[in-house]
């Protein structure tokens, strides 16, 4: 008896090995994530990525999704994936975030979501080409910046505090003067 609950079990098993090993993965997935992006893109300009979110049937727009965005990169020869921020979609499925690329190529986005009900996030990679750019990104602010201090009130300030000095270095002379003037009519005495 034993023996035969045994073999029944086997060949249960063996029939459901079968049929997995046929079936293949399941797609248990039944949204669909589009990127909506500018086709011109150039470095330091600013540009809006948006995630749309929706159901593969009937097109619903799933709110209240997190959506996150990665971009692979590079720098001092070590390569990973920079998080670049989050987003939540709004009830029309859109989870819009703004993004200013810093080099020209093209640049691998990586968006991440985790949908309301699944366990497990799912992901999109799509790739932006970005276009160098002319001008600098960098614009530096010379000078001393003080608020309320104007350029005019400054260079009173400072021809005052000259005035004055020039005016104690006549004194100075003058009183050298003098004093040579007192000692010279000692001498004649």
């Amino acid at each position: 008896m034993k023996s035969v609950g045994i073999r029944v079990l086997l060949v249960f098993a063996i029939f459901e090995g079968i049929a997995f090993a046929f079936a293949g993965s399941a797609d248990a997935s039944h949204t669909k994530l589009d990127i909506v992006a500018s086709s011109k893109l150039t470095v330091g300009d600013s540009f809006n990525i948006e995630a749309v979110l929706h159901a593969t049937d009937g097109g619903k727009p799933i709110a209240g999704t997190s959506v996150t965005f990665y971009m692979a990169e590079s720098f001092a020869g070590v390569n990973g994936e920079v998080f670049l921020g989050k987003a939540i979609t709004d009830e029309y499925g859109v989870a819009p975030f703004s993004y200013q690329p810093r080099g020209a190529g093209e640049h691998q986005l990586r968006i991440e979501y985790l949908t309301p009900g699944a366990s497990a996030p799912e992901e999109k990679t799509v790739t932006l080409s970005v276009v160098d750019t002319t001008h600098q990104l960098y614009h530096s602010t010379a000078g001393v910046q003080i608020p309320g201090l104007n350029v005019w009130l400054l260079i009173a300030v400072v021809g005052a505090v000259w005035a004055i000095m020039v005016s104690v270095a006549l004194r100075v002379v003058a009183i050298a003067l003098a004093g040579a003037d007192e000692e010279a009519v000692s001498r004649t005495s």
